[in-house]
């Protein structure tokens, strides 16, 4: 999820009104000082729930319900993701099957993009762009300047989910989809889509269902397939070589930051009680160092992991699916900064 800032002035009234549901304030000129977190909440299935709140990242203040606190409304159901791109943020809203176009500043919508019966699910921004992965199968790109919907890549895989730019193509996660008995079968393929001509041009073969994606480098991505959940992998692909190189620790989600990997992986016991396993991996050597030990049980509804391209600090929710979340920021060495409450299924940080 990318940045935005408010000012001191908006800050300040935050401070003093913590989660009234007073409306945001006009801003001014922002300052890097004053920068904001937007947290997105998911929301529940259908219950029309997602959110976006707003986070001080140098304190305790949170403000809650802070999109529909600014339009006398909520998001829609399940908020998929939320990036910031020039002047605006965008969400993808799933069940909804919208894309929202806010005003970072003011929390205020300024187009709510409606995407028919795609089901969009993730968005990359390049060159006055948004590309977003919907579950009809498809690519849809949307130009910033006007919000309309200008072309729609068909893809020859199964359900897209996350996607990344590499030079001229985007790589897109085809991973899973119902049978004719309604059984859950998995793709395990990345797709190729040029840039230039808009049309996938080709597969590249990861593992099974594949999720999670970013790019490393020029020529590398990262990839978490999460298999039938019971055999996940994460595997490194190096587009020139064609050479794929499993990590040999799985995540469920990750960030990267300075040539590092955070991630963390997600296990279960026989009750389907969760718990959390924290790594951070050197992007170059692959070495896999264990982090955040003392907290694979406080945190072991993991959701959602982001790090702060500033400062390095890595956030994280922790959702449980009854409950609001708690959102961690941690320093790079692990210590604990703070804890806040969040909503429900909050699940990215956008800086």
């Amino acid at each position: 999820m990318n940045k935005h800032f408010l000012t001191v002035s908006l800050l300040a009234v935050i401070l003093l009104a913590g989660c009234k549901k007073d409306p945001v304030p006009t801003p001014v000129d922002p300052t890097p000082s004053t920068a904001p977190i937007y947290l997105l909440s998911e929301g529940s299935w259908g219950g029309n729930d997602a959110e976006i709140s707003l986070l001080d990242k140098n304190s305790d203040t949170v403000v809650l319900d802070w999109f529909s606190r600014n339009n006398g409304r909520g998001l829609g159901d399940l908020a998929q993701d939320l990036v910031h791109y020039g002047s605006y943020l965008y969400t993808a809203v799933f069940n909804s099957n919208t894309i929202e176009v806010i005003n970072p500043l003011t929390g205020k919508s300024i187009k709510q993009i409606n995407m028919g019966q795609r089901g969009p699910r993730y968005i990359v921004p390049l060159n006055g762009k948004i590309y977003v992965t919907c579950y009809d199968k498809t690519v849809v790109r949307i130009d910033t300047a006007t919000f309309a919907i200008e072309a729609t890549c068909p893809l020859s895989g199964m359900q897209p989910e996350q996607l990344c730019v590499i030079g001229d193509n985007l790589y897109v996660c085809n991973c899973w989809q119902y049978d004719a008995n309604g059984e859950a079968i998995y793709d395990s393929t990345v797709s190729i889509v040029n840039l230039g001509t808009f049309t996938e041009t080709g597969k590249i073969t990861v593992g099974q269902n594949p999720g999670k994606i970013k790019a490393l480098d020029s020529h590398r991505f990262i990839v978490a397939c999460a298999g039938d959940h019971h055999s996940p992998v994460t595997v490194i692909v190096d587009i020139l070589s064609q050479e794929k190189t499993p990590l040999s620790v799985s995540a469920t989600n990750f960030d990267i930051y300075n040539n590092t990997i955070y991630l963390y992986n997600t296990s279960y016991d026989a009750q389907w009680n969760p718990t959390a396993s924290f790594y951070r991996v050197d992007a170059t050597t692959l070495q896999v160092t264990p982090m955040l030990e003392s907290y694979s049980r406080k945190l072991s509804y993991a959701y959602g992991i982001n790090v702060d391209p500033a400062t390095g600090n890595l956030y994280i929710c922790n959702s449980p699916y009854t409950a609001s979340a708690d959102v961690y920021a941690f320093r790079p060495d692990g210590t604990e900064i703070r804890h806040v409450e969040g909503c429900i299924l909050s699940s990215k940080v956008v800086f």
